[in-house]
Parts: C-alpha cells; structure tokens; sequence
C-alpha cells in the first residue's frame, strides 16, 4: 500500500512541475504587464466576442540532428533528424488587463 502511495505522490509532484502549470501560477491573475516585461509584444492579438483578448506568442527553436549512442560499438553512425521545435504560448487579457487564462503548446515542424 505504501509503494502505491509513493509513486501516487511522485505522479502528482511530476505533473505540478510542467510548463503549462508554471506558467498558470506565474501569470493567471497577474496583470498584463507582467506578460508584456517577459514575452515583449505579441505576435498577434484577438479581439474575442465577450470583450477579452487573445496574446498569442511564438517561439521558434531549430534543433540540429546528433547523433544517438546505443551502447554498442559501430561503424554506421545513427543520427537523429534536425527540426523546428515551436512553442505557442495562448494568454486570454480581460478588459481591466488582468490574465484569465493560459496555454501551452509544444509541436515540431
């Protein structure tokens, strides 16, 4: 019963630790401001049909391709693909400038 309780707890402190949490708790009911002083201007703004608006930011990484080690020795080298990693960043403003809401999303080009 004990191990099912560690590994319950490990499981919780893991997903409290991602991006999208951090970001919830620095943002979410901080001021506009605060997001402007990180993330700079946005790359675009939305005005949403309930008066609100959507900041959208993109975060363009290129990853070069390296080369993956097995453990085994040989003499054909195996390389993974380079990509461009793109992070979205979504932060729903209401009127006064207060963050309602924030996202996240990590995908590959």
């Amino acid at each position: 019963m004990v191990k099912y309780i560690s590994i319950f707890l490990v499981m919780i402190a893991l997903a409290s630790c991602s991006v999208q949490k951090k970001i919830e708790h620095k943002y979410n009911g901080n001021g506009r401001d605060l997001l402007l002083s990180d993330f700079g201007e946005p790359r675009k703004i939305i005005d949403l049909e309930d008066g609100n608006q959507l900041f959208l930011y993109v975060k363009e990484t290129f990853v070069r391709e390296a080369e993956i080690g097995t453990g085994r020795f040989t003499l054909d080298k195996r390389v993974s693909p380079s990509f461009i990693k793109e992070e979205i960043y979504r932060f729903v403003v209401d009127s006064d400038g207060i963050i309602l809401l924030s996202e996240y999303e990590k995908r590959q080009k």
